[in-house]
C-alpha cells in the first residue's frame, strides 16, 4: 500500500468514526450508568413474590358459552427475581389468555398453564401456579320458551285473598347453555309485594334471569293480582220471624226458621240480625191461611243460600167484635 492509498484509507476510517467519536464522554458516561442499572437489578438480592394474574378467555366458538362448575377467575403466581424487577410486575394488567378455539363443545377438559403464558420481565423466574389447569366447558347456546311465574311478597290482609293472578305475556323466551335452558320448566319474576292488601294489585315485575342464563325476553311482564274478600257460609238458627202490616189476630207456623247465608268471612263471621229483620208483609193479606215466603234483609254483600223451610204458613183471624 502506497502512502496515498493510506491517507484515503485513514480518511474513509474517520469519516465513518465520526458520528461514534461525536461527544464520546457523553456516550461513555450513559454507558457506565446502564452498565450500573443492570448490575443493580441483576446482580441484585433475588426474592420471591406470589402476584394474582387475571384470566381472560379469547376466541369462544360460535353460538356456544363457556360454563364452569369451578369459576376459576385469577390464579396465584409465584415469581422470583430481583426485588426491582418484581416491583414492577403488575398481573391486574398481565392477564393470562386462554384460547378456547379448538375446544370442544360439551368436552370437561382441563386447560394447563404455561410459564410462557405469564408475561414477566426477563430476569423474573416463574416458580408456581396455583392453581395450575382450569377447567373448561364449552356447551351450545339454545332456545326455549317457558312460563312465567309470578313470585309473591307477603300475603292480602285477614279476611282476603288472592283469587286469580294474571301474567301478560305469560311466556318468555330464554337463551343460555344446553344443559341449563333444557332443564328449565319455568322462569321466576321479582317478589311483588303483596302484604296486607285488600284490593287487585296490577304492575310491571321484572324476570329473574340467574347466572346461567344468557338472555330472557320480555324482560318485564305485567302482573295482576286480583284479590278479593273470603267468602264464608254460615248458618243462623231459630231466626224470629216478624208479622208486618196486619191488625187482625194471627199465627205464624213455625214462627222461627233456620237461614244459610253466604258472604264476606269478616262481616259474616261477627253476624248478629236486628229484630224484624225476617218478617212476612200481611198489607195485602185477608182473612184464613197463607203459605207465604219470610223476607230476610242482610247487609250489603251478604246473600241468603237458603231458608228451612223456605215458607210458613200465615193464618190471619177475624178481629173480635168485627161485624160481619
Amino acid at each position: 500500500m502506497d502512502a496515498r492509498q493510506a491517507r484515503t484509507s485513514l480518511r474513509d476510517w474517520q469519516r465513518w468514526t465520526a458520528p461514534l467519536r461525536r461527544n464520546l464522554p457523553g456516550k461513555l458516561a450513559a454507558l457506565a450508568v446502564a452498565f450500573v442499572l443492570w448490575l443493580f437489578v441483576n446482580a441484585g438480592k433475588r426474592e420471591t413474590e406470589v402476584l394474582q394474574f387475571p384470566i381472560e378467555f379469547r376466541n369462544i366458538p360460535e353460538h356456544s358459552v363457556l360454563v364452569t362448575r369451578e369459576r376459576i377467575d385469577t390464579v396465584a403466581v409465584k415469581l422470583n427475581g430481583p426485588g426491582a424487577l418484581l416491583a414492577s410486575v403488575d398481573g391486574r394488567r398481565a392477564p393470562i389468555i386462554i384460547d378456547l378455539s379448538g375446544i370442544e363443545l360439551g368436552a370437561e377438559m382441563r386447560l394447563k398453564i404455561r410459564d410462557e403464558m405469564i408475561r414477566v420481565p426477563r430476569g423474573v423466574r416463574v416458580v408456581d401456579i396455583e392453581p395450575a389447569r382450569i377447567p373448561v366447558r364449552l356447551e351450545e347456546i339454545r332456545l326455549a320458551t317457558v312460563p312465567v311465574r309470578l313470585a309473591r311478597n307477603g300475603e292480602p290482609a285477614d279476611g282476603y285473598k288472592v283469587d286469580t293472578v294474571r301474567l301478560t305475556p305469560s311466556t318468555a323466551v330464554v337463551s343460555g347453555p344446553a344443559s341449563v335452558v333444557n332443564g328449565l320448566q319455568s322462569i321466576e319474576t321479582e317478589p311483588l309485594d303483596i302484604n296486607g292488601v285488600t284490593t287487585t294489585v296490577q304492575r310491571p315485575v321484572a324476570l329473574v334471569r340467574g347466572e346461567h342464563l344468557l338472555a330472557v325476553t320480555p324482560e318485564r311482564v305485567m302482573a295482576q293480582v286480583v284479590v278479593e274478600p273470603i267468602r264464608l257460609t254460615r248458618e243462623l238458627r231459630r231466626v224470629a220471624v216478624d208479622v208486618r202490616n196486619t191488625e187482625h189476630p194471627f199465627q205464624l207456623r213455625p214462627s222461627h226458621v233456620n237461614l244459610t247465608i253466604r258472604g264476606p268471612e269478616r262481616t259474616v263471621q261477627s253476624l248478629e240480625l236486628d229484630p224484624g229483620s225476617v218478617y212476612v208483609d200481611a198489607a195485602q193479606l185477608g182473612v184464613g191461611e197463607h203459605p207465604v215466603e219470610p223476607t230476610v234483609a242482610l247487609p250489603a254483600g251478604v246473600e241468603l243460600v237458603k231458608s228451612e223451610p223456605p215458607s210458613v204458613i200465615l193464618e190471619i183471624f177475624e178481629r173480635k167484635g168485627a161485624r160481619p
